[in-house]
């Protein structure tokens, strides 16, 4: 009895530990860059700049919201320039640019984004704005899954 208490004492010490140590959060860049200051944005701040450009967009000013989305993604908020991207996309406020859209939607991906993973992702799927690739749309649907995308998740099943 001794020696089978031993064995489950050791697969619980095994167990416990070959798991992961838990992964200490890191800081959310956006946050810290809308933190910022910018004296040239409304309030003084990156974030003021961002509920400025979503405002403008919400009333239809999108040249305004473009150039406020442009400063906030140039200041490091990933979010801004997916949204950016968007209109950049759709030739709204601005020229419609594909390329550059795709490259606004990688940059907001790289900075931590999902929905700009989302967005590059159905670049390369559709071959619209980034060249068709099955493999690269994959891994970005992937990636903007994991980071919470459900657009993202219910788009891999159809790969």
């Amino acid at each position: 009895m001794k020696g089978v208490w031993m064995g489950v004492l050791f697969a619980v010490l095994a167990m416990a530990c070959s798991e992961k140590p838990a992964k200490r959060a890191e800081p959310d860049k956006s946050t810290l860059a809308l933190a910022n200051k910018d004296e040239t944005c409304p309030d003084g701040t990156v974030k003021g700049c961002f509920d400025a450009a979503l405002e403008a967009e919400r009333r239809g000013q999108v040249a305004r919201a473009a150039e406020l989305f442009t400063r906030v993604c140039d200041a490091g908020v990933a979010r801004a320039c997916n949204q950016l991207g968007s209109l950049v996309w759709q030739g709204r406020g601005v020229d419609a640019d594909p390329a550059r859209a795709y490259s606004l939607y990688m940059r907001a991906c790289d900075g931590g984004d999902a929905a700009g993973c989302f967005s590059a992702g159905i670049c390369h799927r559709t071959g619209a704005c980034a060249t068709k690739s099955d493999a690269d749309a994959t891994k970005l649907l992937k990636r903007a899954c994991e980071g919470g995308d459900s657009r993202a998740c219910a788009n891999l099943g159809g790969l």
